[in-house]
């Protein structure tokens, strides 16, 4: 009876974890249909399980793709009803999702400052165990928010920690996504400089995926005619081709044919210009898109100063300021939701800095953890290899027969023990970080100018010297450690295997002790 208990239990866990991994597959999938579809399967599977969060989970998930697609009314009051028992659960996992779609939602809706803050809290919420492309693509919401909401520096910042993971990810329709996003921010505020660095990065992005340029042609020709280059950007609209596509947005529609207008208006080639204004126009009434409608007017009122008739311009400029104060005002009524909505945005960027740095401390010991050596040691190894031929080192330490420790005194002993030897190792002159990688096991990354053999001796001391009245009077705690000098050209993984075989070299010479490149 015990044993088949005991086999149904496990299948269930397994059950549970397939079901959650195909969770998290459906949460970063590209097919929103499809997703739409699997989310519902897999919550009404979890709610046979009995496991009301995931199927929650799964009908947020659910509705975060049918937003983007179809649409989804009612997705966020949904979303807060699902956050309420989220957080009455502490359920940190499901409120970061009911967060990020209650984000979209109010994005959608225009609502940009609450938007932005709710974007904020779902990246806050985050643990450091989701897939890194739903950290992306929640990053990129939030970036949109923060961007929309005007809080530009705040905006550009997530949109270069978004555009880092997906260049980790090597994904060119992410970088895309984020760096088009950015750029259009830049241009509208008038920031040059910012533009031409996302621009430039999509010029990298279209390098290395050629067909990405027909989905990116609006961006590059609005770039080359904010350069001033509008044969470049006739071009680029010309090689999209003509896209009225029923399945278009209007507003993309009627975008792309104001871009051509003013191509075609740069080159001096008027007719060409109105009769992409006039079809400009048409999409516009039928759509009631006014911000599109507005710079439709500028553009005709630009057309006829060209063309000499400049009455016709006085009174087209005449309507689009009218235009333009209509929407100035409700860009004033926004800001006030901008304005309460910032000081929330920006508590809440602090505690997601705040969870970030946690989720890369080690609970237990209070140093650094696996996750920081994976997001950060690289960059600060190529730190020590812009600094000269020989620039620092790190080593891996073990504590010997740490197994003993525990299996005589207990395993809250042997947590006394590795928060002890942590404190110890934080004090030793030349280390700069430590990081518990394994269980007995640490990191130790060493100042750009330490000498590594001097630390080896001042760590296995303050390890010696550790002393135990609260365990054993008589408990005596050692260490082996295996250092790793960075040469040039040394790689993360190479520094690694080097210091991990050196401390198995020291191991086998009898533990208590260090080996190093100093011993040749």
């Amino acid at each position: 009876m015990n044993d088949a208990v005991i086999e149904s239990g496990s299948l269930r866990l397994a059950q549970e974890s397939d079901l959650i991994a195909t969770l998290e597959a459906v949460e970063i999938s590209a097919d929103l249909p499809r997703a739409a579809a699997d989310a519902a399967e897999i919550r009404a599977f979890a709610e046979t399980l009995g496991r009301l969060d995931v199927a929650f989970w799964a009908e947020v998930t659910g509705l975060d793709a049918l937003a983007r697609t179809d649409g989804a009314p009612g997705a966020r009051t949904r979303g807060q009803e699902i956050l309420e028992w989220a957080t009455e659960q502490g359920d940190a996992r499901l409120a970061s999702r009911c967060h990020a779609l209650i984000a979209m939602m109010d994005l959608i809706g225009g609502h940009s400052g609450s938007g932005a803050e709710q974007a904020t809290i779902a990246v806050t919420l985050l643990d450091g165990t989701e897939l890194p492309r739903l950290r992306a693509k929640f990053l990129t919401r939030q970036a949109v928010g923060l961007l929309f909401a005007g809080l530009l520096q705040h905006g550009f910042d997530v949109s270069r920690r978004a555009l880092a993971l997906a260049d980790q990810l090597e994904d060119p329709e992410l970088l895309a996504q984020i760096a088009s996003n950015a750029f259009h921010a830049a241009l509208d505020e008038s920031m040059p400089d910012e533009a031409r660095f996302w621009m430039r990065r999509l010029e990298a992005v279209i390098a290395s995926s050629p067909d990405l340029e027909a989905e990116l042609s609006d961006v590059l020709a609005r770039g080359h005619l904010a350069d001033n280059r509008p044969w470049d950007a006739l071009d680029v609209l010309e090689r999209a081709g003509d896209d009225d596509a029923a399945t278009s947005q209007p507003e993309t529609r009627a975008t792309r044919m104001l871009l051509l207008a003013q191509a075609h208006h740069g080159v001096g080639n008027l007719p060409a210009a109105r009769r992409a204004l006039d079809r400009a126009e048409q999409i516009t009434v039928r759509h009631a898109l006014e911000e599109v409608a507005s710079t439709v007017l500028e553009e005709r009122a630009a057309i006829a100063a060209s063309a000499a008739d400049f009455r016709l311009a006085y009174e087209l400029h005449r309507q689009f300021h009218q235009a333009a104060r209509s929407r100035w005002i409700e860009a004033r009524r926004s800001r006030v939701d901008h304005l309460f909505a910032e000081q929330n945005i920006t508590e809440a960027l602090e505690r997601a800095e705040q969870a970030e740095a946690a989720v890369a401390v080690d609970p237990l010991t209070k140093v650094r953890n696996r996750r920081w050596v994976e997001d950060t040691l690289p960059d600060v190894v190529r730190t020590w290899q812009a600094g000269g031929p020989w620039t620092a080192s790190l080593a891996i330490l073990d504590l010997d027969h740490f197994k003993l420790v525990n299996d005589r005194y207990g395993h809250a002993a042997g947590d006394d023990v590795l928060v002890a030897v942590a404190a110890a190792l934080l004090t030793c002159g030349g280390v700069q970080h430590v990081a518990r990688i394994g269980g007995e096991e640490f990191l130790l990354v060493l100042q750009q100018d330490a000498d590594p053999e001097q630390v080896a001796e001042r760590v296995l001391s303050a390890i010696r010297e550790l002393r135990w009245p609260g365990i054993d009077g008589g408990l005596r705690v050692t260490v082996s450690v295996g250092f790793a000098g960075c040469a040039p050209g040394a790689t993360t993984s190479a520094l690694l295997q080097e210091a991990d075989r050196r401390l198995y070299s020291a191991k086998r010479g009898g533990r208590d002790r260090s080996a190093g490149p100093w011993a040749g």
